[in-house]
């Protein structure tokens, strides 16, 4: 069994904090240690570090290497700086693994995600590599639907063939409306998409040519370029070639196919994708995240955090607010606005204001 963290994203929604030089997984979001540090620390205690592969882009090495000295040189995925999205930077990955080591199932971890407690984590990757060693289906996770939310897909289940795992008979796309979701939960045996893939890698490339033939056309010739004269230059240019698209656009029709099983989390997970979701994961209804040198008076439903521990960020008379201050910019919007950090992006894009970025 192979562990392969994926660590190339951009992960613009946590803007200040995150930039396009130096993202969110390589930042201190919470506490002491970025979301990258956090998750290796996690999988060194059950895996050893040259089972460990990292995926990245080649702008991020230096993060990686600083921040899990542990894991070999060789154990890095180098995914070229260009935004393609993760379809083609996984398919990237999944071609490296099933040429290191071949017949290894993977288990890929999300870097910039939390999950505890850590042990039951570890717990579940052991019972997934089990369930696809024996099946070999791709697997992937689930959280039990028990209240609608709008904005997150589904998975039907099937045949339960172990504890807190099943046969996924339909993937279901995420529903418009709160009525059509609550219908969803109330009438079928579902549960939330939650990713935590678990697969061998040439079965990933076998869906990749059934399913994205372009992509993986791009990635066989990746293939043949490797170890021979010119392999940077030839590598980036077929990756530069390759369309744009999420990983879902393959891992959907596999699962819709009856290809795949679902493992029911059994810890607590956020992923984190805004500052709204940082609030949701430590802190509970009404009261604040504070992390830095924060005094506040009559506040309520906020999150507040700094990076400067010499800076005092004073708060009076708010409520349900983000407010995140670094060494050169001051962000203040409504938890429930977190999406106009996109446009305070484009209006800094049209500026060129690009050291803000």
């Amino acid at each position: 069994m192979k562990i392969l963290i994926v660590a190339g994203g951009q992960g613009t929604k946590m803007w200040p904090y995150s930039r396009t030089e130096k993202p969110k997984q390589f930042q201190k979001i919470v506490g002491e240690e970025t979301p990258y540090e956090h998750n290796v620390n996690i999988l060194l205690k059950e895996f050893p570090a040259e089972d460990i592969f990292v995926s990245t882009k080649r702008k991020f090495i230096k993060y990686v290497s600083e921040q899990s000295p542990q894991i070999p040189l060789k154990n890095y995925i180098i995914e070229p700086d260009i935004a393609k999205d993760r379809g083609p930077g996984e398919g990237l990955a999944f071609l490296r693994l099933s040429m290191v080591c071949p017949g290894e199932p993977f288990f890929m971890v999300q870097s910039d995600c939390y999950r505890e407690p850590a042990e039951e984590f570890l717990k579940m990757i052991r019972q997934a590599e089990k369930l696809v060693k024996k099946h070999k289906k791709m697997l992937t996770g689930g959280i039990k639907a028990t209240e609608p939310s709008i904005g997150v897909d589904y998975l039907q289940l099937g045949q339960n063939l172990d504890d807190d795992a099943y046969a996924i008979d339909k993937f279901v796309f995420r529903k418009e409306t709160m009525k059509e979701t609550r219908e969803l939960i109330q009438n079928f045996h579902v549960v939330t998409h939650c990713n935590h893939m678990c697969w061998y890698p040439e079965l990933a490339l076998e869906a990749y040519k059934k399913y994205r033939p372009d992509w993986y056309e791009k990635l066989m010739a990746i293939k043949e370029a490797i170890d021979k004269p010119g392999e940077h230059e030839a590598v980036e240019k077929l990756y530069s070639e390759m369309e744009k698209g999420a990983t879902e656009e393959v891992t959907t029709n596999v699962m819709d196919g009856g290809d795949a099983i679902v493992i029911l989390l059994p810890f607590k997970w956020t992923d984190l994708g805004t500052w709204s979701s940082v609030y949701d994961y430590f802190s509970a209804e009404p009261d604040n995240y504070e992390d830095g040198n924060v005094v506040t008076a009559d506040v309520r439903s906020s999150l507040i955090k700094s990076s400067n521990p010499q800076k005092l960020i004073a708060v009076a008379g708010i409520s349900d607010l983000i407010i995140v201050d670094t060494h050169d910019a001051l962000l203040v919007v409504p938890k429930d606005q977190i999406d106009k950090i996109k446009s305070l992006q484009a209006v800094l894009s049209e500026r060129q204001d690009t050291q803000y970025l």
